[in-house]
C-alpha cells in the first residue's frame, strides 16, 4: 500500500469483523489510509399474509448501526478521520456497487470459515470482478483475542 490509499471495510460483527477493523487501524495510523467503514442491514421480504417485516428490518438497521457504532470505538484515534455508512438491502446501491462506485484501492472482507478451515467471504468474486481494487479477506489470529485500541496514558 502507499501513502493515502483510500480502504473500505465491510464491517460485520464477530472475530473476523473486530480483525478488519484492527487491521484498518494500522493501516489508517502506519499508512495515512483513508478509511470507510461500511455495515449492510439486510432485509426480511414482506410476507403476503400476516404481520409486516417492517418493524423487524427497522430493528436489523438499529443492531447494524450500533455494529458501527462498536466498530467507531474499535478504530481509536482513526476514527476521527474515518467515514461510516450504513447500507440497506434493496435500498440504495449494493455494497459491491458503493466499493466499486467509491475507487477503493483495497477492500477488506471479514472470513467466513468453510468446512475443513478454508475462509472466504460470500462478495470477494463478485467485487474482484466489479470494484477493481484489492480484495482481502481477514481473519483472526486464532486462540488470540482481538486488540482493541490503545488508550492516551493521561485518560482516565
Amino acid at each position: 500500500m502507499s501513502s493515502g490509499d483510500r480502504v473500505l471495510v465491510l464491517y460485520e460483527q464477530g472475530r473476523a469483523g473486530a480483525a478488519a477493523i484492527d487491521l484498518a487501524r494500522e493501516l489508517a495510523e502506519d499508512e495515512d489510509a483513508a478509511i470507510t467503514v461500511v455495515g449492510v442491514a439486510l432485509r426480511a421480504p414482506s410476507p403476503r399474509c400476516g404481520n409486516s417485516a417492517v418493524d423487524y428490518n427497522q430493528a436489523v438497521a438499529v443492531s447494524v448501526a450500533r455494529d458501527l457504532e462498536r466498530a467507531r470505538w474499535r478504530l481509536g484515534p482513526a476514527a476521527g478521520h474515518a467515514r461510516f455508512q450504513l447500507l440497506t438491502e434493496g435500498a440504495g446501491p449494493s455494497f459491491g456497487q458503493f466499493a466499486q462506485a467509491g475507487g477503493f484501492d483495497l477492500v477488506l472482507l471479514p472470513a467466513h470459515r468453510r468446512p475443513f478451515g478454508a475462509v472466504h467471504h460470500p462478495e470477494a468474486r463478485r467485487l474482484a470482478l466489479s470494484a477493481g481494487g484489492q480484495i482481502r479477506i481477514v481473519a483472526p489470529v486464532s486462540g488470540a483475542l482481538p486488540r482493541l485500541p490503545r488508550r492516551d496514558a493521561g485518560a482516565d
